[in-house]
């Protein structure tokens, strides 16, 4: 019987696989295993795939970049290329509040700062809001203010207070309903005295004898106006109001 032959080992006699090194150096041999990359090129395909990935990645800007680099930053996430390129589109109904000396100012500070137009616009449209809504409640606080201090008066005051302020200048007018100061009692009530001030002392008579005057010839200041003598209880008023009676008028 023959003897089984066994298979011949290598020059030193030994029968176990040669070692190879493995492509990757020891500090990566754990980011292979997570990875699951058996090759040079699995590693190359994934990195080919995050390039892709992070193209279109805007870089943030660092304490380092240029104001070239910074610029660009935020033109990227929607800041336009200078102030002018921003766009204010008032809310419907608010055109009266309306300040291009206040926009250009925010359009400049919202370029340096590297806001988007979308977010201005949406800034500007708030601020338009909210001042509507302040001079709402100005209006509303204002008007229940003269009216407790005013009681039974308060329309003929207002009246002859909106009289004066009639005679004021356009640029003036302007600058007080701008400013919200149309609705403060403070100014209501000097426009009131003011107006006062304006009105005849005495009520106009004629040429004839008596006591009282003519009293055909009389006309009230404010012919146009029967309701600004409503609720007054001056003689000038009683005789306003007998006088608007007279022609038709009812209170």
């Amino acid at each position: 019987m023959e003897a089984t032959q066994e298979p011949a080992g290598d020059l030193l006699g030994g029968s176990e696989p040669a070692q190879t090194t493995p492509w990757y150096g020891e500090e990566s041999a754990e980011l292979v295993t997570n990875k699951g990359w058996k090759t040079p090129d699995d590693a190359l395909k994934s990195y080919s795939e995050l390039e892709k990935m992070t193209s279109g990645r805007v870089k943030m800007p660092t304490p380092e970049s240029s104001a070239e680099e910074i610029r660009a930053f935020y033109q990227k996430t929607g800041c336009p290329e200078n102030p002018e390129g921003y766009e204010v589109t008032v809310p419907e109904g608010l055109e009266a509040y309306q300040d291009k000396g206040i926009e250009d100012a925010m359009k400049a500070i919202a370029h340096e700062q590297g806001v988007s137009k979308q977010a201005f616009e949406s800034i500007v449209r708030g601020y338009y809001e909210k001042l509507n809504n302040d001079m709402h409640a100005s209006r509303e606080a204002g008007e229940a203010a003269l009216k407790e201090e005013f009681g039974d008066k308060y329309e003929e005051n207002v009246t002859i207070a909106n009289r004066f302020f009639d005679t004021c200048s356009e640029e003036f007018c302007s600058l007080v309903k701008a400013s919200g100061l149309a609705n403060n009692p403070v100014f209501i009530k000097e426009f009131l005295a003011k107006g006062k001030q304006t009105m005849a002392d005495t009520l106009v008579k004629g040429d004839g004898g008596g006591s009282g005057g003519n009293e055909e010839s009389y006309r009230p200041q404010y012919a146009g106006s029967p309701d600004m003598y409503r609720n007054g209880d001056s003689e000038e008023s009683e005789k306003a109001r007998a006088y608007f009676s007279a022609r038709g008028h009812k209170y």
